[in-house]
């Protein structure tokens, strides 16, 4: 009975992505047919350019790597209705401090890169304690504050490191640090690919964060708080205990997706590069579609992370234009965004009608009001 039980509630959070991607494929195909391009050939190259080969594939999964992290940190969050959006902030946050950390301070290189990786993590974690600590204070609203964190760690550290910590050996005409020391750098999985040891951890944090969410009281605690914070404050649990424990976890997490950008791909910090890539987005994307769960994100964002590296074959092959995976991820956006004010204005009439005597009708959007 267990275990029909599980294989059905993970056929129905596999679901949500399936609906999701099919309708935005659906669109696409719209777009498509404006250029007067066989949808099927478009669909074919797009597919090719993301699995079909060694090449391919382990590209995708290079892509694919930071977003299941960063989808796994939105996740941690969002599962206890500590709805933040500033992922992008934190992973631009533990990239940082990685680099700069591994570069300065002394000793053999398995201390450096435990300094690295740690300081990482604690950075990234404060920075997502902050936040939450202007929640608790003065009520601010948890989805803004994130959002303008996003800004201020892409600026603040484009000013340290072009100011500060530039690589004054190049041309200078990227904002960047050095390079770390090869001893410092992650391997490859592969040799001669771009699949690095990053993949395994990103991976291993699936698992870890469904066993935590899943087999732990801390993630019975998030998943009550999520629920009905009013109800939890009654029992027993603290919700502020939850609210500072769930989102200085999420900011941990986003933290990592940073390091493994350091250490196994572009081995320095480089400015924007997080940005232009939109991997904590396109994470949040993922942890969205995938109703949080974990293994759920794993796959979505290696989805996801294949329409990327598929619509580049796109533009390649075919006259339709590289934004065509723009389009696709938008309209899953789109489809999220539509779920999400769905579920919102249902409790939101279930709170204007306490006499049904819903439990849900006490349930508020925290990150908003408490």
């Amino acid at each position: 009975m267990k275990s029909s039980h599980r294989i059905k509630q993970l056929a129905v959070s596999l679901a949500q992505p399936a609906m999701a991607l099919s309708f935005a494929l659906a669109v696409g195909v719209l777009a498509i047919l404006v250029t007067k391009e066989n949808p099927l050939t478009v669909y074919a190259a797009m597919f090719k350019g993301a699995f079909g080969g060694k090449y391919y594939f382990l590209t995708t999964l290079t892509r694919a790597t930071p977003i299941i992290i960063c989808g796994l940190g939105a996740a941690i969050a969002w599962s206890s209705n500590y709805m933040g959006i500033g992922g992008e902030g934190q992973m631009i946050v533990g990239g940082f401090f990685c680099a700069i950390i591994g570069l300065n301070v002394p000793g053999p290189a398995w201390f450096k890169v435990i300094c690295a990786v740690g300081g990482a993590m604690v950075a990234g974690g404060l920075y997502s304690l902050l936040s939450a600590w202007l929640l608790d204070r003065f009520r601010m609203s948890l989805a803004i504050s994130t959002l303008m964190f996003n800004y201020a760690a892409q600026f603040v550290t484009m000013h340290f490191t072009a100011n500060v910590f530039q690589d004054m050996t190049g041309d200078g005409k990227l904002t960047q640090t050095l390079k770390l020391p090869q001893n410092m750098r992650l391997n490859r999985l592969v040799e001669g690919y771009s699949l690095h040891w990053g993949f395994i951890v990103a991976v291993g944090l699936v698992f870890l964060i469904w066993f935590l969410m899943n087999r732990t009281s801390f993630g019975y605690e998030s998943r009550m708080s999520g629920f009905n914070v009013n109800f939890c404050d009654y029992g027993g649990i603290s919700s502020k205990k939850v609210m500072y424990g769930m989102l200085a976890l999420s900011g941990i997490i986003c933290a990592l997706a940073g390091v493994g950008e350091v250490l196994g791909v572009q081995y320095r910090y480089v400015h924007n590069t997080y940005v232009s890539s939109s991997y904590a987005w396109v994470g949040l994307n993922a942890a969205l579609i995938s109703g949080y769960n974990p293994i759920g994100i794993l796959i979505t964002s290696i989805i996801l992370a294949g329409i990327q590296t598929g619509g580049a074959a796109i533009a390649r092959s075919t006259s339709v234009p590289l934004e065509i995976s723009s389009i696709i991820q938008g309209c899953i956006t789109l489809f999220i965004s539509a779920k999400i004010m769905f579920n919102f204005r249902r409790r939101r009439k279930a709170h204007d009608a306490p006499d049904k005597g819903s439990v849900a009708g006490s349930i508020s959007v925290k990150g908003e009001t408490r």
